[in-house]
């Protein structure tokens, strides 16, 4: 069975639309989707938080890690739409 339910080749509009989303319903409404995770104000917990939303919303899986080092929302837009190993 197939659990990648958010395809590599999914488009990048759709991705970036749904990372904004995500960042604002975790950093908060008045979270800049074009500033860094931790310059919002996210953390460790956050980040986990992010990366689980992401996977339940799409089959991904998304390290935490790389949710805290995200310079801007489009960074994790970009994992979505990128090919990993194992995905």
């Amino acid at each position: 069975m197939e659990s990648n339910l958010y395809p590599s080749g999914a488009s990048t509009g759709e991705a970036v639309g749904l990372a904004e989303s995500l960042w604002s319903e975790i950093l908060g409404p008045d979270a800049d989707t074009s500033t860094g995770f931790l310059e919002n104000g996210g953390d460790s917990f956050r980040a986990v938080l992010l990366a689980t939303r992401l996977y339940e919303l799409t089959g991904r899986e998304i390290e935490y890690l790389d949710v805290l080092e995200a310079d801007e929302a489009g960074a994790i837009a970009r994992l979505l739409t990128t090919d990993t190993p194992g995905s």
